[in-house]
């Protein structure tokens, strides 16, 4: 062999190892006389001297007769496969191209080449099954002009891009664990945002909730409870400033209201900051305050913040825009309201005297006490 060139063999090896799962040789009975496998496709140990007929599920095989007779007699054949087995034995979705070696003498025998396209399939169908949920909200959210609009808001701004991106991994026809990792990633976004969604417009299908007497400050211990590994992900402190009990008429609704407003302090918060959960109560009032130590929400953002889509400027925050405005809605259906302040700490100088900074913001949810 000249200096520099490889062995057809070898050349056909490395074509497989880049392209495809495996390639067999049948003899003119439909047994594998050749096989090269891709090693997370290896079945060449077991095949070599048996009928490529054994690979199609019991139940399957007279269509696999039916599709070797007819390659044998000439003809090239090329579909998706749903019943083959795999290593282990486990059944796999296969693209398989199959047809003679020589198409004047298709007794010489056969070449069938295999692709695993299980994985690819398997995502396909987790995409179309949340397109198709995301089609059955339109369809649900077409009654109201309002809920449609923010529907199609969703749409372009949170739901295209991990779809976009899934459709990318897909449609290459090769997906690895990185891509696989991606469409996860992809999928459970998508979940979230419909899952919030669904909240979102439930909530403004409803005209009252079912209120109860009880103890809210067991609730709020719930809360921080759910929240404390995000917190400690980040290594901020969660400050629970309220009494061990607080009797009082709410909704059970109001805990997702109190748990969007921690969850998103301690989004807005620095590293190795501090969260307070403070409840203040009167006679007739319950004043609900969440204060973080970011940035601060700007003036301009402090009414409109609680709008769907209206974050103000918290570059490289995810969300789906809803949850203030959950949180609004929730506190409406309370008779109470929500808004934002600066949150202003007290620090002294070296001589004592004492100043006042904005450091963060102040959630506050205020609703009536609502107890007899």
């Amino acid at each position: 062999m000249p200096e520099g060139e490889i062995s057809d063999r070898k050349l056909i090896r490395r074509i497989v190892d880049l392209a495809i799962d495996a390639i067999l040789l049948l003899d003119s009975r439909g047994r594998v006389t050749y096989c090269i496998c891709r090693p997370s496709f290896n079945l060449c140990g077991e095949l070599i001297g048996k009928p490529l007929l054994e690979l199609w599920l019991p139940e399957l095989r007279r269509e696999g007769e039916r599709i070797i007779h007819t390659a044998m007699h000439g003809r090239m054949l090329r579909g998706i496969i749903s019943g083959w087995k795999s290593n282990s034995h486990e059944p796999i979705m296969v693209n398989l191209a199959l047809g003679p070696v020589d198409e004047e003498s298709p007794e010489r025998g056969m070449i069938v080449i295999v692709r695993d396209i299980t994985r690819e399939v398997e995502a396909e169908k987790r995409v179309s099954r949340y397109i198709h949920e995301l089609m059955e909200y339109v369809k649900h959210v077409e009654k109201s002009n309002q809920l449609k609009d923010t529907f199609a808001d969703i749409m372009r701004h949170d739901i295209l891009n991990p779809l976009s991106a899934i459709k990318s991994v897909v449609s290459t026809g090769n997906v690895e664990e990185n891509g696989l990792e991606l469409i996860k990633k992809g999928v459970e976004r998508i979940e979230k945002i419909v899952s919030t969604f669904s909240k979102y417009a439930f909530l403004h299908s409803l005209e009252e909730l079912d209120f109860q007497e009880d103890n809210l400050a067991k609730i709020l211990d719930e809360v921080v409870d759910t929240l404390a590994p995000v917190a400690e992900d980040k290594s901020i402190r969660i400050v629970k400033k309220y009494p061990a009990e607080i009797k009082a008429r709410f909704s059970p609704f109001l805990e997702e209201a109190v748990a969007n407003l921690l969850s998103n302090a301690i989004k807005f918060s620095p590293p190795h900051g501090e969260v307070t959960l403070e409840v203040l109560v009167d006679e007739h009032y319950l004043k609900i305050m969440v204060k973080d130590q970011g940035i601060g929400v700007p003036d301009i953002y402090k009414r409109s913040i609680f709008e769907r889509f209206v974050r103000g400027k918290k570059a490289g925050i995810q969300g789906s825009g809803l949850g203030l405005a959950i949180v609004k809605r929730i506190a409406e259906l309370h008779s109470g309201e929500v808004w934002v302040e600066d949150n202003v700490v007290e620090y002294q100088d070296n001589s004592g005297r004492v100043y006042q900074k904005k450091q963060g913001s102040v959630f506050v949810l205020r609703i009536p006490r609502g107890v007899v």
